[in-house]
């Protein structure tokens, strides 16, 4: 699960607790925790890693999680009680910064998590909730970490409502394969399934597939008779360019119009697909670079990647700049934020932006009223 479906679901159980008191048992998404254990530590950090380090490589590593911390589980009875936080906990987990526990993941896994920690209330009660997204690739710890209990290479997921670790035996390590194979399986056979009645309707030698996302097309080769791909570059930014004439008629059920014979499944291709041709863009540092000119506040590379997830255009709060994967930038933003490629022999890829999010960004940064709502504190002035 998406942070955002994960928020969805953990809204819905506060606004459950608040009006029925009811919340659901602990299970692969849901785990709860009365309180933090200090350890006999002092500094916040450490704390939070001890606390959840391996449950968020576990929760990463499943389909996701929510972490409900307040909440008191009777291991024997399996009753929980929403006893609420005490002000030291309280103090504790209003000091952490998300982006520095992001870091410490790319120390420990050598890949950032999606993580949110916000607070909430029922009555007089303050809770926490810890939202940890499902990762498309294992998050295997790259050296040991005795003070998280953390093996080199060792694979911890979530199931049967607890944190199993895949690689003890063959047999876990089988059944960890197989739940990974069933995910995919699930998510390739939603998606073809759908597919499938057009394909059947048409010549397979007649087809081309089109991926804007690495930038592809596929068909028949038929001079050596195989299915064959090749690298071109699509506009996505013109309106009336091909990508989006075909995609806005899919949506609006409109194909029909685009095809060159009424009635049969033959499409034509409209418009121009470019090859070899950049986009203007700006680099990351740049952009940081030409904010820091206007505005009236002081911030970091770390607020700035904040404040560019935080309007949506990445799926990651600390993301890679170099060679990021491939779900980082969010489509919807492709005219501000796009992953453009600066070496074809060394597959160098970078995140840039246009240069119209100079402005963007630099108006939301000198509105001090959105600085707690986005970074958690006021940022200072120059």
């Amino acid at each position: 699960m998406t942070i955002q479906e994960l928020k969805e679901h953990v809204l819905l159980t506060i606004d459950n607790l608040k009006n029925h008191g009811i919340f659901p048992k602990e299970n692969n998404i849901y785990d709860y925790k009365s309180e933090l254990n200090i350890y006999g530590l002092t500094d916040h950090v450490e704390i939070f890693s001890k606390n959840f380090v391996k449950d968020i490589l576990s929760f990463s590593n499943g389909n996701g999680g929510i972490i409900l911390l307040g909440i008191k589980e009777n291991k024997a009875t399996g009753i929980l009680e929403d006893i609420g936080l005490d002000q030291k906990n309280i103090e504790l987990l209003s000091r952490i910064d998300i982006n520095i526990i992001s870091q410490k993941f790319e120390k420990i896994a050598k890949v950032g998590v999606g993580i949110d920690l916000q607070q909430f209330q029922s009555g007089t009660r303050k809770y926490y909730y810890l939202l940890i997204e499902k990762q498309n690739q294992i998050l295997i710890p790259s050296a040991d970490y005795p003070e998280y209990k953390l093996s080199k290479g060792e694979i911890i997921y979530r199931a049967s409502s607890k944190n199993e670790t895949a690689n003890h035996t063959t047999q876990e390590f089988n059944r960890f394969l197989q739940i990974k194979a069933n995910e995919k399986n699930k998510e390739f056979m939603e998606i073809w399934s759908k597919l499938l009645p057009e394909i059947f309707d048409i010549n397979p030698k007649e087809i081309l597939i089109i991926n804007p996302k690495y930038n592809k097309v596929y068909g028949f080769n038929s001079k050596d008779n195989i299915l064959a791909s090749s690298e071109i570059e699509i506009d996505k930014s013109d309106k009336n360019g091909v990508f989006n004439i075909i995609l806005n008629a899919i949506s609006a059920g409109e194909i029909g119009k685009i095809t060159n014979d009424e009635g049969k499944p033959l499409y034509k291709i409209v418009g121009e697909i470019t090859t070899n041709r950049h986009r203007p863009s700006i680099t990351m540092t740049t952009l940081q670079q030409e904010i820091l000119k206007i505005s009236n506040f002081k911030f970091t590379n770390l607020h700035l990647k904040t404040l560019i997830y935080k309007q949506g255009w990445t799926t990651k709060e600390n993301f890679r700049i170099e060679n990021p994967s491939d779900n980082t930038v969010n489509e919807t933003y492709n005219t501000l934020i796009w992953i453009d490629t600066f070496d074809e022999i060394k597959a160098t890829r970078k995140i840039v932006f246009a240069t119209n999010t100079i402005e963007i960004l630099s108006n939301i940064i000198n509105d001090n009223s959105k600085h707690i709502e986005i970074f958690k504190k006021v940022l200072d002035k120059k």
